[in-house]
């Protein structure tokens, strides 16, 4: 596996984890209409932290497994910011600087 898709990985183990941390990780999956949602970030059905989880990973996680070719631009962060804009900053500082650098190391491959 190339450097660039290890890296990816770390990020998406390191998005995980502060999910965990903040306590927005979910043993159950939502239901099969949320996920079958085609707005964007299915952002009518889940909740932004649920789409990271049960959308964004796994998706990233098959790319990685499979090393596919991996989209041109990312740009996770903006909509975190804009999902999560009630939260404490302090709170979500470090989920937002990881997908960040998730969004850098995506959008420079």
């Amino acid at each position: 596996m190339s450097d660039d898709y290890q890296e990816l990985s770390r990020h998406l183990q390191r998005m995980e984890k502060e999910l965990r941390a903040l306590g927005w990780w979910s043993e159950q999956p939502p239901d099969a209409h949320a996920l079958a949602s085609t707005a964007p970030f299915c952002h009518d059905r889940m909740d932004f932290h649920q789409w990271l989880q049960w959308v964004l990973i796994p998706g990233f996680q098959r790319l990685i497994e499979q090393e596919s070719a991996l989209p041109e631009e990312c740009a996770i962060a903006p909509m975190a910011e804009m999902a999560w804009r009630e939260e404490d900053p302090a709170r979500i500082r470090n989920l937002v600087r990881i997908l960040r650098e998730f969004d850098q190391q995506v959008s420079s491959h």
